[in-house]
């Protein structure tokens, strides 16, 4: 990745906020898209700053992860030890940087802490959200970005082939999951952020956490999977089984889901908005009487996070462009029945919407 080619964009985005005299990034996303730093330092202070012009990057660490820092695209490096504290080590990369104001550029995920931490190395500053101007550029993908992407769903892609020699009566949702996440451990997932299996009554509550509950003949069993690879790209899937002969209701259910997902990628085309996907299936799960039983959005962004912009929602008049990356999951939910949801990702080509789940759209009987 071009980290220095990254800031150097940004700066061009927050060239208009002149008052900022530099740019601190501190989410764990945003110092890996800028640096390819790759560091959870917990509750210690750690920073990455980069000059307003973009030209001239730093990284403020403490002395454990000093040398994953080394290991990053930073051109300075600073690190503090715990008996030391930060204040030294932010302050020498500053003055290395030649940054004399107190206006920062931030994210607004940063935290309190992270805020009284440049407050007592630098006297007064000032805070300016810019997530906006670095979601712009983070929301269309690179060409390595969307190859790491669709290395992630072949993945992915793989665990859910093998999901059916996993399930059978009596078995566990928690024992299912453990090896599905073994599977993808040993075949080159290197983060499994989410793995839900929602069985019977389980799959009509869209994010149930996996239970202890036992599988039964008829269950229809939901399995939401995401994973990363080691670039750190995330790929999310969604597949409804059914373990036995699916039933009228079931089968009816599923058709419909699976109508209103499939018309919906097909309407996801260069110049439509990401509002017109979810009111695509939401209005054909409306016309079959099961508007009440979609509950949550269509879909979402996909990128160094499992949930980032694009938000696939009603309201969101954001144009769809070219190398964008987002999921597209409607579902139906009867609660205290069962629940249906299928989820592909999908990646904007030229003109039209390419699927990079390469699964069977079909209801799955095990």
């Amino acid at each position: 990745m071009d980290c220095k080619k990254r800031a150097l964009r940004l700066s061009e985005k927050v060239a208009p906020k002149d008052q900022i005299d530099c740019v601190a990034i501190t989410s764990q996303p945003n110092l890996r898209y800028f640096f390819n730093y790759i560091g959870e330092s917990f509750e210690r202070f750690s920073c990455g700053l980069l000059t307003k012009d973009g030209s001239r990057s730093a990284l403020v660490v403490p002395m454990l992860d000093k040398a994953k820092a080394e290991n990053s695209e930073a051109d300075e490096v600073f690190s503090w030890t715990d008996s030391e504290g930060y204040a030294g080590a932010l302050n020498a990369a500053l003055k290395e940087l030649q940054i004399r104001g107190h206006v920062i550029g931030c994210e607004l995920s940063i935290t309190l802490g992270q805020m009284d931490s440049f407050k007592s190395s630098r006297g007064t500053s000032n805070f300016v959200a810019i997530t906006e101007e670095i979601s712009s550029l983070r929301l269309i993908k690179e060409e390595e970005e969307i190859e790491s992407a669709k290395k992630t769903a072949r993945i992915l892609a793989g665990a859910y082939r093998r999901v059916p020699e996993f399930i059978h009566a009596g078995k566990k949702e928690a024992e299912v999951g453990s090896e599905i996440k073994e599977y993808l451990a040993n075949h080159g997932a290197d983060n499994i952020d989410f793995c839900a299996v929602q069985s019977g009554k389980n799959s009509a509550i869209p994010h149930a956490e996996v239970s202890q509950k036992r599988i039964e003949r008829g269950d229809i069993i939901v399995i939401d999977i995401s994973c990363t690879n080691s670039s750190g790209y995330f790929a999310d899937f969604t597949r409804s089984f059914v373990l036995g002969d699916a039933n009228q209701k079931q089968t009816s259910v599923y058709s419909i889901v699976q109508e209103a997902q499939s018309q919906a990628c097909s309407g996801a085309v260069v110049g439509s908005m990401a509002q017109d996907i979810d009111r695509t299936a939401r209005s054909i799960i409306g016309k079959a009487g099961f508007a009440d039983y979609f509950v949550h959005r269509v879909g979402h962004g996909l990128g160094l996070e499992v949930h980032e912009p694009p938000w696939m929602n009603e309201g969101n008049e954001q144009e769809l462009e070219r190398g964008m990356i987002f999921t597209v999951e409607p579902g139906i939910y009867l609660m205290c029945k069962f629940g249906v949801r299928i989820e592909d990702d999908l990646i904007m080509g030229k003109r039209r919407a390419e699927s990079i789940t390469a699964l069977s759209h079909d209801l799955i009987e095990i």
